[in-house]
């Protein structure tokens, strides 16, 4: 496990026309999307490892309900509809946010690295009562994202293995049957890192 990053994890660059009205924050759409590299902020899956946009939606951070500012960008977030579903309207009380039990905001602060860790087997460990509470509300050891952060380190793992490969060809010096090989190889580089990219990112 590494150590804890400092700053945020998300940098918010966009600078979205003037929201008004009772649902003028889904106006955001499109420069949250960006924002949040077409990502869920909380579990990190794409767009399209979820089934596309239309399973994405404008969420508000701190709930409306409960005093969360409705039009405010910096209020808004781009999530999945699996985490927006277990967060829903939920806020810490006074009493758990006094305690440190309360949703880490990548847009603040680090989450990944700091409150919560990834270990080998794709399972997210807390490391502060922050790190608890967030992980069991948002329940980002579901089946589906364990399965996805696997996924994606058994892809790192054979980018890897392959890239030692073209090494070691390329140490001994390239002839014409290495060279054809090479180029298969980078083809599948090229597909394997293109799988990659959309992939949750690792946080060990």
């Amino acid at each position: 496990m590494g150590g804890i990053p400092s700053g945020c994890r998300i940098t918010r660059r966009e600078t979205p026309p003037p929201l008004s009205g009772r649902f003028g924050f889904i106006r955001a759409r499109e420069y949250l999307r960006r924002d949040f590299a077409y990502r869920c902020a909380y579990c990190q899956i794409h767009e399209t490892r979820a089934g596309g946009p239309e399973h994405f939606s404008t969420y508000h951070f701190q709930p409306r309900s409960k005093g969360g500012p409705v039009n405010d960008y910096s209020n808004l977030y781009w999530c999945c509809t699996g985490c927006n579903g277990f967060k829903s309207d939920h806020w810490p009380t006074e009493i758990e946010a006094a305690g440190g039990y309360r949703y880490a905001d990548p847009c603040r602060e680090q989450d990944y690295g700091a409150h919560f860790v990834e270990e080998e087997t794709g399972r997210l460990v807390a490391l502060t009562n922050c790190g608890t509470y967030h992980l069991a509300r948002l329940r980002l050891n579901r089946p589906s994202r364990l399965v996805a952060r696997r996924e994606r380190s058994e892809i790192s793992q054979r980018l890897m293995t392959i890239r030692d490969l073209i090494a070691q060809i390329e140490h001994r010096g390239v002839f014409m049957t290495e060279a054809q090989a090479i180029v298969r190889i980078s083809e599948v580089i090229s597909t394997l890192e293109s799988q990659l990219a959309t992939s949750i990112p690792p946080f060990i």
